[in-house]
């Protein structure tokens, strides 16, 4: 081992530790600060106010009148000595603000426009409540002046009173904790990596990582479990468990599929392939309901675990130390991340949901697509299942469409395809996914079978893709990932690319005239003003959460309860940022959007070098999934990227078949 190497290490293992100790006593001192402050409450019956406007009183609190929340003349001013000031309001499923300034400034705890600071009675959860919220704080412990506007919210009684606080301030507390977690992730997150490169750079013993030793019910089933084993009995016993409405053959189905993934594990990752995009029609299964993404990915986890078991677990763990690369250090981060940030999260059950079935769950995927020893049949098989899982998509989608059936109608009757989501975007979000895939093994493929089956399946994926009328797919997924592939494949591929493109941006002409496309680019009015408004409430909710964000599917609380912008006010209902950088940046902070980043650079620097010199069916699979991340990334840009349970398998399914293309001493085994 490198000095620089035992360097590193020590530095990391003494930054974890200094961490803990430094975050224990940090949490002391908060302590007994927050013991020495004082803090009163008032209410609008008892404390010391001017009250200007129409205000009626009881003892639910202070109702502004109709006309003067309108003309924001239903004002009130509040005078208080403390360091924090905090309103108690009644919020709930209706739209309303308070606008407030101490000492006639913005207050400091609020999000701001140009007009002032601002509170959203909106609850976060559409219900009810009443809630004690922060405006101010870092203030001298000393006379201050808070002034109140109403603006709408009559009927409502949302001022129910205050709060100061007095005595010392506590708010650099809690900036250091969270500094010190950050800090503390990241130096566990080094010292991972220590422990990965010490492994790596260990002598590796002769045949011990490459030989695996099977249980006997995997390797020499008997006859009526090798029934089994074939591709037709996990497809039969997945759909007779998944459609059974009687109970014993649900139990009986599930227990034959569970003993067919035992013994076949590239199976049941295919089935995991297949089942992503159907996470919204969820098996119900003794009171409760599972998708069936999640119930493949928890077989799977237990037949994996079989083969970790039945092998040494000191050699399993040093052979997938040993060949611990970039992309799974970024999936590594992207979890510990998550999970602290859950920790933090103001919502947590919401939290702990997307920490399991987005972030986890995926992870487990890819840990068993990259330590598992496929064969090139069963790489092909896992990527053969996500395609069927498209097409399957695409073909309930253009049913629907033809029948009429769970079609959205947009702007002025325009017909949009959404399939088994509840949006036509979310559709296009995976469609666009798989399309270059389709593409690339009809083009390039090696078998004439395979060029001619995938060619026909691309049209029903490209027509529900159009149907869709999705303008990020049409306008940036699309031909991102077109021009990927074609500058990747090279020689007259290139042209045939820009010919297409040019072609299609043609085609699109009559569509830039319809209600659909009309205005698209005009920022003040539409899709376009919707998206700089978010924008601009993201990039407030990440410097206000910047080391950690709001926890794992937190935004749209955070979003609709704090800072959704006032002119922004029709679309609420908004559950992540709709940008790849901002979304990762509000959900998990900066440490989780440099881990996000990271995977995405890796993969680029993983895919790029392996495309030229590789030849064959191993060529086409990397053009395809190099098409298929720039349509992530471009589409990205303005909608989704990660953070539903879909597009996490699919972006974990395209990174796990990149590192499985680097192995190629294992090319052709099975395990």
């Amino acid at each position: 081992m490198s000095r620089r190497l035992r360097t590193w290490g020590l530095v990391c293992l003494i930054g974890v530790a200094t961490s803990i100790l430094l975050i224990g006593a940090m949490l002391g001192l908060r302590q007994s600060a927050l013991n020495e402050n004082t803090t009163q409450f008032y209410t609008p019956l008892t404390g010391d106010a001017e009250w200007k406007g129409n205000w009626t009183f009881s003892e639910q609190g202070a109702d502004p009148s109709q006309e003067g929340s309108i003309a924001g003349t239903d004002r009130v001013t509040i005078p208080f000595v403390g360091r924090k000031f905090a309103l108690r309001v009644r919020r709930g499923p209706y739209r309303a603000y308070l606008w407030v300034t101490v000492d006639g400034k913005p207050a400091n705890r609020l999000p701001a426009t140009k007009r002032g600071a601002y509170l959203v009675l909106s609850s976060p959860d559409d219900e009810p409540q009443v809630t004690t919220i922060a405006v101010a704080d870092s203030l001298s412990d000393e006379s201050h002046v808070a002034e109140i506007v109403a603006d709408r919210g009559w009927n409502q009684w949302p001022l129910v009173g205050w709060r100061v606080t007095s005595g010392s301030g506590t708010e650099g507390y809690g900036r250091a904790l969270r500094a010190l977690a950050g800090i503390g992730v990241a130096f566990l997150i080094g010292a991972i990596g220590w422990g990965t490169q010490v492994a790596r750079r260990s002598k590796r013993p002769n045949g011990e990582a490459m030989t695996p030793v099977m249980p006997s019910l995997i390797s020499e089933p008997g006859w009526p479990l090798s029934l089994l084993r074939s591709p037709i009995a996990v497809i039969a016993t997945a759909i007779l468990f998944y459609a059974s409405p009687w109970l014993p053959l649900t139990l009986i189905s599930g227990v034959a599929l569970a003993v067919s993934i035992t013994m076949r594990l590239d199976l049941g990752l295919a089935l995991i392939a297949f089942s992503a995009p159907f996470y919204l029609h969820p098996r119900p299964l003794l009171g409760k309901s599972f998708s069936m993404v999640e119930i493949a990915t928890l077989l799977c986890l237990a037949s994996w675990g079989v083969r970790r078991i039945q092998r040494s677990i000191r050699r399993s763990l040093i052979g997938a130390l040993r060949g611990f690369s970039l992309t799974d250090f970024g999936v590594l981060s992207l979890a510990l991340v998550a999970a602290v940030s859950t920790v933090f999260a103001d919502h947590s059950r919401v939290a702990l949901r997307e920490l399991r079935v987005v972030i986890l769950e995926p992870a487990l995927f890819y840990l068993m697509l990259r330590t598992s020893y496929l064969s090139k049949r069963d790489i092909w098989r896992i990527v053969h299942a996500f395609v069927g899982g498209a097409v399957a998509v695409a073909l309930i989608g253009l049913s629907q469409y033809a029948l009429d059936v769970n079609v959205i109608t947009a702007e002025e009757g325009f017909r949009r395809l959404r399939s088994v989501y509840g949006s036509p975007n979310n559709a296009a979000l995976y469609l666009g996914r798989a399309l270059p895939m389709l593409l690339a093994v009809a083009l390039f493929a090696t078998r004439r079978r395979w060029r001619t089956v995938y060619a026909v399946l691309t049209l029903p994926v490209a027509l529900a893709l159009l149907l869709s009328f999705s303008r990020a797919a049409i306008l940036l997924g699309v031909p991102a990932s077109l021009l990927v592939l074609g500058v990747l494949a090279g020689g007259r591929w290139r042209w045939i690319a820009l010919g297409t493109m040019a072609a299609a941006a043609l085609a699109t002409i009559p569509l830039l005239s319809t209600p659909r496309f009309a205005g698209l680019l005009d920022p003040n009015t539409g899709t376009l003003f919707f998206r700089l408004q978010l924008w601009r409430s993201s990039w407030k909710m990440f410097l206000d959460h910047p080391g950690l964000g709001v926890g794992p599917d937190n935004f749209l609380y955070q979003y609709r309860g704090r800072y959704i912008l006032p002119s922004a006010w029709q679309e609420p209902h908004l559950s992540h940022a709709h940008n790849v950088l901002l979304t990762y940046a509000t959900r998990l902070g900066f440490l989780g959007l440099a881990a996000g980043l990271l995977l995405h650079v890796s993969f680029w620097r993983r895919a790029l070098p392996l495309v030229q010199p590789a030849d064959g069916d191993r060529r086409t699979l990397l053009l395809g999934l190099t098409g298929s991340m720039a349509y992530t990334l471009a589409h990205g840009l303005v909608d989704a990227s990660y953070f539903f349970v879909d597009l996490a398998f699919a972006f974990l399914l395209t990174l796990g078949l990149v590192q499985w293309s680097l192995r190629s001493d294992t090319y052709g085994q099975k395990d």
